[in-house]
């Protein structure tokens, strides 16, 4: 079973941005660490070098023809949310969670935590 994000997990993209989801939800937590909820990480965007944004670990390095254009985070599609674990009726995102960016995909690093499992 795939293990749950909670705030601190990392998530990367294809052009080797790496973010820290910095919020989670207070109402489950694992080791003191809120669970993150399906649909929080869309709207995200991974920073570049020139432009670093809070919790990036290491910058997007897409580009456009203007300059750097980092990636930003759509939400994750339905098979990165738990079928079984909710909070307010919202699924917790699990660390097979992925999606696309304007240029190319972003998935889970690290979950956070090593503790929680669900489907």
């Amino acid at each position: 079973m795939p293990l749950v994000l909670v705030a601190g997990a990392i998530v990367q993209c294809t052009h080797q941005g790496r973010l820290r989801l910095m919020a989670g939800d207070p109402r489950i937590t694992v080791k003191g660490k809120g669970v993150v909820l399906a649909g929080k990480e869309g709207g995200l965007a991974f920073g570049s070098a020139a432009t670093p944004v809070p919790g990036m670990i290491s910058p997007c390095t897409a580009t456009t023809p203007s300059g750097p254009q980092p990636c930003v985070i759509t939400p994750a599609t339905p098979d990165g949310w738990s079928k079984k674990l909710t909070v307010g009726g919202t699924p917790v995102l699990l660390a097979t969670a992925a999606g696309v960016t304007a240029t190319g995909r972003w998935t889970v690093a690290d979950p956070g935590q090593t503790v929680l499992e669900t489907r």
